[in-house]
């Protein structure tokens, strides 16, 4: 304990005598395009260069290129995160972000916090989320507490969505494929210099496969479990008096879901239904040329809903049940330039999170009476910049929490320029905590004694530039600690504080431009997982993953993205027998090609798992085999 208060104390002093050093120093000007700034890793906008923190930008041209219709789908091609989902569209999807718990990775759109508030671990699913509307995804690996508290003891995902900007611009698409899919979207935006806009609506129906695998050396007629997606994106915003900015966005999805009961357990009627709304209005300002700040208001409301009748393979269910999840918060963030070289972020949160379900199956019935926890946190972060050579950021964040009341959390974060040879040396330390789920805290099997999960964890890599930015080469060494895991007590039936953990590995990322219409990207993860109880590495963490993504722009007028994944083995349970079996290596190859006909008409084609690799995600669930999609896109 005093060894940790004097590493708090150490920061404090630096973080309040650093705004005098090296005030003579200057700030280059640096050549950057939009797509180098990040928002989320400091909150400010940054060069992404400038930031320590290991940072993957999705940008609205990959997004377009890659052709991809949901979020998922683009992330797995991000270094150190796994997706795994329960079988095709609408199936659970969760994330592994270097090796940590799916809870331990906050999701955002456009700063709203949409990790599920009645989830058990308060992970965020990604099943249900398409890319419409989305201007680029920041992703961040590593911990994030200082800046955003609980959820984010693994990294973020923050999507954030398009914002309307020139002459008003209309785009129509539709398209049909394997399996009866459909999807159809339109949208308008467009800006002037008072008020800018962005609008989208789409849909998508698909009568899918079966979720549940056939049974080994059964027969069976497995029925296909269809899905169901609407989604409207938007958002409006004014340039104010006073060199202010006001502005709101509103999502929302609804989602209906065909759903079986669990690996090889096939079921025709098991349906869901999921509503997530998510909206936020903010409010910037310039006071000064030293001083500007953001008052935020967000809410999330989630909620799920699931039916099972009796069929003529299981003819005693009888299931409804529901989950309801609201998220409230208020923000205010103060930006100080103390110099040319130094800026110190200050902040203030106070979130309110409450939610409450019904669960009955035949006699048995569980009521979760509306129950609600809040929190009150203030986070400070200095961002130093020395010489245009060294880059530093130090954060440090107290959160006041209801139950059990104050927790510290703090980041160190360093770059090292060497220009000579455009070589970058990158390093982290930090600290997380991840708050108990209001089910894990009030549900049946609840425990109101439990204190957060927490976790220590850094990185040490290098970027490396060559051939004028035609060739980058980024490798990072990455180790994380969890201590205190919220787990299930099989001896009381409840959830207790018994869990220890630990997870490191490597990511190796590789760009190549040879020609300006031609780009490929590659990387390789490596990752070491282990139960520092049973000495057991954790379920669902593949050793090895790679990605390939080769995009080729062609005679000015189509473009043709060719992406290949490769996962290794990975231990897995089956739920049946509680035993823990392996899920077997396996490559997916994804193409998609898109032509302009004219000027304002495009037509594409995308084979999904174009080899047809039969493989498992998650032990007993499917995969889908190769599907054919084609359509049209008209923008006027």
């Amino acid at each position: 304990m005093k060894c940790f208060l004097r590493e708090m104390a150490v920061i404090v002093l630096f973080l309040t005598l650093s705004q005098g050093s090296w005030a003579q120093e200057e700030k280059g000007a640096g050549e950057y395009n939009s797509d180098d700034v990040v928002l989320s890793a400091t909150k400010t906008n940054v060069v992404k260069y400038e930031i320590g923190t290991w940072v993957t930008v999705i940008t609205e041209k990959e997004i377009i290129e890659k052709g991809k219709g949901t979020v998922l789908e683009l992330l797995r091609d991000v270094p150190g995160l796994n997706i795994l989902q329960c079988s095709g569209f609408g199936g659970t999807a969760s994330i592994y972000l270097r090796g940590s718990k799916p809870g331990y990775t906050l999701v955002m759109i456009d700063g709203v916090e949409v990790n599920d508030p009645m989830g058990t671990d308060r992970s965020f699913d990604l099943g249900c989320l398409t890319t419409d509307n989305i201007e680029r995804i920041e992703v961040i690996r590593g911990p994030q507490s200082t800046l955003y508290g609980s959820d984010a003891i693994g990294g973020i995902v923050n999507i954030i969505t398009k914002k309307g900007r020139g002459k008003a611009k209309m785009e129509v698409s539709g398209s049909v494929g394997t399996d009866d899919t459909f999807s159809e979207s339109v949208g308008v935006r467009g800006g002037t210099e008072k008020v800018n806009y962005s609008l989208s609506f789409s849909r998508l129906d698909s009568a899918g496969i079966s979720k549940a695998d056939r049974v080994a050396g059964e027969t069976l007629d497995l029925e296909k479990d269809g899905f169901e997606n609407t989604t409207v994106s938007s958002r409006l915003g004014f340039n104010l008096a006073g060199k202010s900015e006001l502005d709101l966005r509103l999502r929302y999805t609804d989602a209906k879901i065909d759903v079986d009961d669990g690996g090889y357990d096939d079921d025709p009627n098991h349906t869901s239904d999921r509503k997530v709304l998510t909206s936020k209005l903010g409010f910037k300002q310039l006071l000064s040329s030293r001083w500007d700040h953001k008052l935020s208001l967000s809410f999330l409301n989630m909620e799920r809903n699931y039916r099972d009748k009796e069929d003529m393979i299981d003819t005693t269910d009888d299931l409804t049940s529901w989950y309801k999840g609201e998220n409230k918060k208020i923000e205010w963030q103060n930006n100080f330039l103390l110099s040319k070289i130094n800026t110190l972020t200050a902040g203030f949160e106070r979130e309110e999170e409450k939610g409450s379900s019904f669960y009955r199956s035949g006699s048995y019935i569980s009521d979760f009476n509306e129950r609600s926890i809040n929190n009150t946190a203030y986070y400070l972060q200095n961002q130093l910049r020395l010489r245009n050579k060294l880059f530093t950021i130090l954060g440090l964040r107290a959160d006041e929490h209801e139950l059990f009341g104050t927790q510290l959390n703090y980041k160190i974060s360093c770059v090292y320029f060497i220009p000579q040879v455009n070589t970058r040396l990158k390093g982290n330390w930090g600290t997380g905590f991840k708050a108990p789920s209001l089910f894990q805290l009030y549900s049946d099997y609840g425990n109101t004694e439990l204190k957060p999960d927490e976790s220590r964890g850094y990185d040490l890599g290098v970027e490396q530039g060559l051939l004028e930015e035609k060739v980058s080469l980024g490798m990072t060494y990455f180790h994380n600690d969890f201590e205190n895991m919220i787990d299930w007590d099989n001896f009381t039936s409840k959830y207790k504080n018994i869990g220890n953990a630990w997870t490191e590995g490597l990511e190796v990322e590789m760009g190549i431009k040879p020609l300006e219409v031609l780009k490929v990207k590659l990387n390789y993860s490596y990752t070491q997982s282990e139960d520092k109880e049973t000495k057991l590495e954790l379920l669902r963490r593949p050793i090895s993953q790679s990605n390939l993504n080769v995009n080729w722009n062609f005679l000015q007028k189509g473009n043709v993205n060719l992406n290949v994944s490769y996962t290794g083995e990975y231990k897995d349970r089956d739920f049946g027998t509680w035993e823990r079996i392996t899920l077997g290596n396996y490559a997916v190859v994804n193409l998609f090609s898109a032509y302009d006909l004219t000027e304002n008409l495009e037509v594409f084609v995308k084979i999904n798992n174009l080899l047809d690799r039969d493989y498992q995600e998650i032990f007993g669930f499917t995969s889908p085999g190769t599907a054919f999609y084609g359509g049209i896109k008209a923008v006027f």
